[in-house]
Parts: structure tokens; C-alpha cells; sequence
């Protein structure tokens, strides 16, 4: 069975995975996206979908750094120390900047991202996000 590409984001602030969802419903793109609100769901969330006969792990996931119960910083040390989840890329979309954000960190996740101010650089972010979704590099591998 073939399931669509999803996005998992990670906030507690319900405004940024609303503009998140809306700015990527413009991007056009077929993947699905969905937000859980701290570390403890997001772990959740991907041990139930290892576990399923469902579409599986997310192909990227959006992080918070700042939120409660675990933060994502605990959740990325975690994630990145699974066996299974490991090789999932991770996108850190924080409201610190990238100076404030330790190295270990920095270097875990795939990429870093400052949350923006408006909705089109929402959506900005989102079309960068959804045409590398949309269309991966092959590997030359």
C-alpha cells in the first residue's frame, strides 16, 4: 500500500501549528500534516505509528525546542538515539535563535529554523519545506 508523505510538527503554541498547517495546506503539496503539542506526544505518536500497520513514521518532523512536560530538545536526544526513529530528518522551529541553541543540538537536526513573524514567511517556509518533501534528492550513492 502506498501512504502519502506526512509531516509530524511538535509545538505547544496551538497559533504556530495552526499558521503551520494553513501555510502548508498553500504550498499545494499532497503531504499530510499534523501537530502533537510537546515531547511526550510526539514519543507517543511514534511509537504507536512503529507499532501500526498504518502509514508508518513521519517523513520529517518539526521541532520546538521550548515546550512543556519534554522539552524538544530531550525529545530530539531521544529520537536520535532510537534505533527505528533515528533516520527520521528533523527540522528545529524554535523562537531562539541560533546562537542561544547549543551545539549538540545544531548538529542532531537536520536543519534549523527561526519561527517567523508572519504569515508569508510561514508559507515561504513551508514551500522550501514541501518541494524537498515533494521531490527528495535521489542518492548517488
Amino acid at each position: 500500500m502506498n501512504f502519502k508523505k506526512t509531516i509530524l510538527m511538535a509545538d505547544d503554541d496551538a497559533d504556530d501549528c495552526f499558521m503551520a498547517s494553513e501555510a502548508f495546506a498553500e504550498t499545494g503539496s499532497k503531504a499530510a500534516f499534523s501537530c502533537v503539542s510537546d515531547g511526550v506526544e510526539l514519543l507517543n505518536s511514534l511509537a504507536e505509528n512503529a507499532r501500526s500497520k498504518g502509514p508508518g513514521l513521519p517523513d520529517l518532523i518539526l521541532l520546538d525546542l521550548n515546550m512543556p512536560r519534554k522539552n524538544g530538545a530531550d525529545a530530539l536526544f531521544q529520537i536520535k538515539s532510537h534505533p527505528v526513529f533515528k533516520k527520521i530528518p528533523i527540522v528545529i522551529l524554535t523562537t531562539s535563535n541560533e546562537k542561544e541553541v547549543a551545539v549538540k543540538i545544531r548538529a542532531m537536526a537536520d536543519a534549523f529554523i527561526t519561527k517567523p513573524a508572519t504569515f508569508g514567511e510561514w508559507v515561504e517556509i513551508m514551500n522550501s519545506i514541501a518541494k524537498k518533501l515533494d521531490h527528495p534528492k535521489k542518492p548517488t550513492e
